[in-house]
C-alpha cells in the first residue's frame, strides 16, 4: 500500500479527576467525515468547576489553515459527546449534561441530542430522545451513538445500572419514533450469579438493523482475585474486561434483539477481551475485531504460574452469529521481547478500526503502545488489508511523527462513507493533554 501521511495538533486540555477522558466513548466516536470535510467534537475541562461533571464538548471543522469551532457548548458534563452525520449534511452531537448544581459531583443528567444543519451549522435543533418507561439517568452514560447515513436515521443506546440499556431510534423524518431496553448477558456462572453488563459497545444501524459488540464491566466476580487485588491497589473494588458478545436486530422497529454469542472469555486466568470494532457489509457479513491479553501479570505468580503472558489483535466473520472465520491478526508474547516494537519493555494496550475504501478493501488501522526502559510511553501504528476470509495481504507500519495511542477513527458507523482516506482523532505518545488529527491517504 502506498500511503501520504499528514498530521496536527488540534487542541490541548487539562486532565481532572472525573473518570473520563476525551476518547471516553470508546465505541463511539467524536471524528466525522462528510466528502471533503472533517468534524471532531471535543472535550473541554473547565477550572473552576469541581469533578464529576467538569467539562464541555466543542464542535470542530477542519478548515485548510486550521481547525474552527463552529459550537461551544454551555452545559456542564463527564463524558465526552459522539458524534454522527448524514449524507445530506447534517451533524448530530449526543450529549448528556448533567442537571444539579456545579458543586454537586454526582447526579440527574439528560440525554439530548444537537442537531447542526448546512451549510454554515450555524442552525441548532435540539432534541429528546424518547425512552420506553420513565428513566432517570446519569452522568455515567456508557452511551453508544451510531448512524445510517444513507437513510438518514441514527440509533441512541444509554446504560442504566448494570443490567440494561435504553435505546432510542431516530428516524429519517427527524423524530425519536421507537425506543426500548436490550438486557445484558446474566453471568450464571460467577460465584455469585450476576448480570453482565456491557459497556463501550460498538454499534452499527443500517437499514435499520442493529448490531452490538461489546466488553463485560463489572466488578472483579472472583472473591480471591479481587482480595488479592485489593493488597495490589488498596482499592475496595477492580473491573473486569474479560468477555465480549455480539447481539443484533433485523429491524429495530420491529424484532427484539438476539440472545448475547460470546466471542471471547478470558476468565480462566484472569486476562483482558476488549472490542475493537464492528463493520456490517453488504453481504450480510459481520467482521469484529477485538484486542486479547492472556492473563493478568499481577495475579500470574499466586493463580497460574505457567501463564505465558501474550498480546493480540484478533478478527472474525460472523453470519447469523455463527462464526465463519477467525484469525490473529497480530500476536506479541513475552517469550519473545525482542519483537517489540519501539524498544518496549512492557506492553500496555493493542487499539484498532475498521477502515472500508471506496472499492470495498477492508483494512485495520491499529496502535500497540507500552513502556521503554526509561518509562516513556511509545507506540507503533499499523496498516492492514485484509482478503476476504480475514487473511493479511498487506501489512506496513504507518510512521506519524508522532504516533497515536488511543484514537477514534471517521467511520460507517458513525455516518462517514467509504473513503480512500482514514481520518485519525486521539492521543499521541507525548504529551498526554494534547488531542491530535492525523490523515492516511491510500494511493492505491
Amino acid at each position: 500500500m502506498n500511503t501520504q501521511l499528514f498530521q496536527e495538533k488540534v487542541y490541548d486540555f487539562n486532565w481532572k479527576n472525573t473518570g473520563a477522558g476525551p476518547l471516553w466513548c470508546h465505541g463511539s466516536s467524536c471524528i466525522a467525515a462528510i466528502e471533503d470535510k472533517v468534524f471532531i467534537c471535543g472535550w473541554e475541562t473547565l477550572e473552576d468547576i469541581p469533578p464529576l461533571n467538569c467539562t464541555r464538548w466543542v464542535l470542530y471543522e477542519k478548515t485548510k489553515s486550521n481547525w474552527n469551532i463552529i459550537f461551544q457548548d454551555q452545559e456542564k458534563t463527564r463524558e465526552p459527546s459522539p458524534i454522527c452525520v448524514f449524507k445530506d449534511g447534517r451533524i448530530l452531537v449526543s450529549e448528556n449534561p448533567f442537571m444539579l448544581e456545579p458543586e454537586a459531583c454526582q447526579g440527574v443528567a439528560l440525554p439530548q441530542v444537537s442537531e447542526f444543519f448546512p451549510p454554515d451549522y450555524k442552525k441548532r435543533r435540539i432534541t429528546l430522545p424518547c425512552w420506553s418507561e420513565p428513566v432517570v439517568f446519569v452522568e455515567h452514560s456508557y452511551r453508544n451513538f451510531s448512524s445510517d447515513s444513507e437513510n438518514c436515521e441514527a440509533i441512541l443506546f444509554h446504560n442504566k445500572g448494570y443490567d440494561r440499556a435504553y435505546w432510542s431510534f431516530f428516524d429519517k423524518t427527524g423524530r425519536w419514533s421507537h425506543c426500548g431496553k436490550l438486557y445484558w448477558v446474566w453471568g450464571h456462572d460467577y460465584p455469585q450469579p450476576q448480570p453482565t453488563r456491557l459497556c463501550y459497545s460498538n454499534v452499527q444501524l443500517k437499514n435499520r438493523a442493529v448490531y452490538s459488540f461489546g466488553t463485560s464491566d463489572i466488578i472483579e466476580p472472583i472473591p480471591e482475585w479481587r482480595q488479592y487485588k485489593r493488597k495490589i491497589t488498596g482499592r475496595e473494588w477492580d473491573y473486569d474486561f474479560r468477555r465480549i458478545f455480539f447481539s443484533f436486530t433485523p429491524d429495530i422497529t420491529k424484532e427484539p434483539f438476539r440472545y448475547w454469542s460470546e466471542i471471547s472469555n478470558r476468565e480462566k486466568t484472569a486476562g483482558n477481551a476488549r472490542n475493537q470494532d464492528l463493520y456490517a457489509d453488504n453481504d450480510d457479513i459481520i467482521h469484529l475485531l477485538w484486542m486479547e491479553k492472556s492473563c493478568d501479570e499481577r495475579l500470574r505468580e499466586q493463580f497460574f504460574p505457567d501463564e505465558i503472558l501474550t498480546y493480540s489483535l484478533e478478527y472474525a466473520q460472523l453470519k447469523k452469529q455463527k462464526v465463519l472465520e477467525r484469525k490473529t491478526i497480530l500476536l506479541f508474547s513475552e517469550q519473545y521481547p525482542e519483537q517489540y516494537p519501539c524498544g518496549m519493555k512492557n506492553i500496555n494496550f493493542f487499539w484498532g478500526r475498521f477502515h472500508i475504501t471506496r472499492k470495498g478493501k477492508l483494512l485495520v488501522f491499529a496502535s500497540l503502545h507500552g513502556k521503554d526502559e526509561n518509562n516513556n510511553t511509545v507506540a507503533e501504528n499499523y496498516l492492514i488489508s485484509l482478503d476476504s476470509t480475514g487473511n493479511i495481504v498487506d501489512k506496513k507500519i504507518v510512521n506519524f511523527e508522532k504516533p497515536f495511542t488511543l484514537f477514534h477513527t471517521a467511520s460507517i458507523r458513525n455516518g462517514s462513507f467509504p473513503s480512500d482516506i482514514i481520518h485519525i482523532y486521539g492521543h499521541i505518545t507525548n504529551p498526554d493533554n494534547e488531542m491530535w488529527y492525523g490523515r492516511i491517504e491510500i494511493k492505491d
